[in-house]
């Protein structure tokens, strides 16, 4: 059953409100079968008041342009709900498992507004309430929530333009065996995800083999997008992902734990700041680094900064590459790189690895490098600024490097290894052996 609901519309034979059929959402095929408004809920001028709970039992109800609903005693539940435009003039409990299409004006949205949110993807008619017409703001309070991926590729939680998210619960993804999905997609403009909630994924109960694409929170055509302050975790790819041409996006102070390929993989962007975060334990399926700046073919990442970010247990530390060409294609491009004030200490890979890059500066870091391998390469880049680093390893590259080369850093295999196009300085660092 398809329940049409209008604004007032009196019967001058019966005197009682009925719908008019022809405000209908579009793309929902209509039912002959409609009801009294009054089933619903009492009609005040451009207000629908809920003064009793109403069970739709899965029919829909299509909502006329104009409409506020208050929640006045009582709440809809067990039903698809289809706004045009619809506002909600309540905080309090309005829905109860209830499935929200079509469009919506509530600046404010909340968990609060649902009585229960204990189904998989339930969360997904929280979102559903925000518009990129709207300047929303979301809030999911405290409390354990699930989230399942459909098919492959499915996103879980999308958040559009215009939208703050402030996450304070704990968000869990449901294990499935899909190559690829997202928990949380980002896409649009003026979007930031803040507070104290955590995004775990399935990296340890995944129950395929395939695939590296299984993503916390995907940046896709992001723009002045932010992430600050989220735990994510257990991702069966990357705990963040940045790509799809997207400008200006920031992640800060954010904890990023067990990601099966990284903890942040930027392929497709232009200005990404990544600040105050620690990333630890990265492993599973390569590159496997804390962070990888990585163009995919046809596509370039320019203006990159990681500034105070602490690296521990990953299998690698920073990498930075754009790969060889493929077929004929045009040759992946990275422009400017930062590095500044970071601590990696990496487990079987270098700390930070830098090729085929137009600039980098790497400044200030410390690096422990394990296994013999060298703390800072640098090959195949235009040009190179390594200053004021301390570069902690182990004492087999340490005597190879006096007793062969005479000197820890230059043009080799030493435990600072530069090789550049253009411009290069490198000084003022220093070599500790562990």
């Amino acid at each position: 059953m398809i329940i049409l609901l209008s604004l007032l519309v009196a019967s001058s034979c019966q005197g009682k409100e009925r719908v008019r059929p022809e405000i209908v959402a579009q793309n929902l095929e209509v039912s002959r079968d409609t009801i009294l408004i009054e089933r619903i809920g009492r009609v005040d001028g451009d207000k629908l008041l809920i003064e009793k709970d109403v069970d739709l039992k899965g029919s829909i109800c299509v909502f006329p342009k104009g409409i506020t609903l208050y929640a006045k005693g009582g709440i809809i539940r067990n039903g698809v709900l289809v706004g045009q435009s619809t506002k909600i003039g309540t905080k309090g409990v309005l829905f109860d498992r209830t499935t929200i299409k079509g469009s919506w004006n509530v600046p404010e949205i909340s968990t609060r507004l649902f009585a229960h949110l204990d189904d998989e993807n339930a969360l997904r008619n929280v979102v559903a309430l925000a518009s990129p017409k709207v300047q929303n703001k979301i809030v999911i309070e405290k409390g354990n929530y699930r989230v399942k991926a459909m098919k492959s590729g499915d996103v879980c939680m999308a958040l559009c333009s215009n939208t703050d998210l402030v996450l304070n619960g704990t968000v869990k993804l449901v294990p499935n065996n899909y190559k690829s999905y997202n928990i949380i997609q980002v896409k649009g403009k003026n979007i930031s995800i803040t507070g104290k909630g955590t995004i775990i994924g399935d990296k340890h109960t995944h129950t395929g083999t395939t695939g590296e694409w299984g993503m916390g929170v995907r940046f896709h055509n992001a723009i002045n997008a932010s992430i600050n302050g989220l735990t994510i975790r257990d991702c069966w790819g990357d705990c963040i992902y940045v790509g799809g041409s997207s400008r200006n996006v920031t992640i800060e102070k954010c904890i990023l734990d067990h990601g099966r390929r990284q903890g942040i993989s930027v392929t497709k962007a232009n200005g990404v700041t990544i600040r105050n975060c620690m990333i630890t334990n990265v492993g599973g399926t390569a590159p496997e680094y804390a962070i990888d700046i990585e163009p995919n073919k046809r596509d370039f990442v320019d203006n990159i900064r990681i500034v105070n970010v602490t690296v521990r247990e990953c299998e690698g530390g920073l990498l930075v590459t754009r790969g060889k060409p493929k077929d004929g294609a045009k040759t992946p491009w990275i422009g400017s790189v930062t590095i500044r004030n970071c601590q990696v200490s990496s487990k079987n890979k270098r700390p930070i690895v830098i090729k085929r890059c137009e600039e980098v500066k790497i400044e200030k870091c410390s690096l422990c490098a394990q296994k013999g391998r060298t703390a800072i390469a640098v090959t195949e880049t235009g040009k190179a600024v390594v200053q004021n680093n301390i570069a902690s390893i182990d004492g087999g590259i340490f005597e190879k490097a006096k007793n062969s080369a005479k000197k820890l850093m230059g043009k080799a295999m030493e435990p600072i290894h530069v090789e550049t196009t253009g411009r290069c300085l490198v000084k003022n660092n220093q070599i500790v052996e562990r």
